[in-house]
């Protein structure tokens, strides 16, 4: 399977990304799920100019993905926005073993998980989805820093 490492984050291609994990993982291609919701307010030309050179970026609707992935012969960093991006990946059949939260940010009816992590009811109810599914979860902004746990906040 080609995913190195699946991480949501809303958003997606900043600093601890480049300067952090890529370092870190041995990745050829950044694959972004995107979401219908997000074609209004999506640049992908700003995330491809964010990103360094020796990478590629693959930007495709949500329900592409699972076949890009498995037909894909590079190393793939999969990088979603937020949850629901996620989850249409998971019911297409994509097989993702871990799922790196790190960056989902205030808003209103929020629980702070941690300085970059806000639950609201409904990502914690998809979070107890993929902890069903058998997905390993962690939050961990960078690679060398604490995962928090998610038991206290899920139902």
């Amino acid at each position: 399977m080609p995913i190195v490492f699946a991480r949501v984050d809303d958003r997606l291609i900043h600093g601890q990304i480049v300067q952090a994990w890529l370092p870190e993982l041995n990745v050829d291609e950044i694959v972004i799920p995107r979401s219908p919701k997000a074609q209004g307010n999506f640049n992908e030309g700003l995330l491809r100019l964010s990103l360094p050179y020796e990478y590629e970026l693959t930007v495709l609707d949500a329900h592409r993905c699972k076949d890009y992935i498995e037909h894909s012969a590079k190393n793939i960093f999969l990088l979603a926005a937020s949850l629901s991006d996620v989850m249409p990946l998971l019911e297409d059949g994509l097989k993702v073993k871990s799922l790196n939260i790190g960056g989902m940010h205030f808003k209103q009816g929020a629980q702070k998980l941690d300085d970059n992590v806000f639950l609201d009811e409904q990502d914690k109810r998809l979070l107890s989805i993929f902890k069903t599914l058998g997905l390993n979860i962690e939050t961990r902004a960078v690679p060398n820093s604490k995962s928090i746990s998610l038991e206290a906040v899920l139902p």
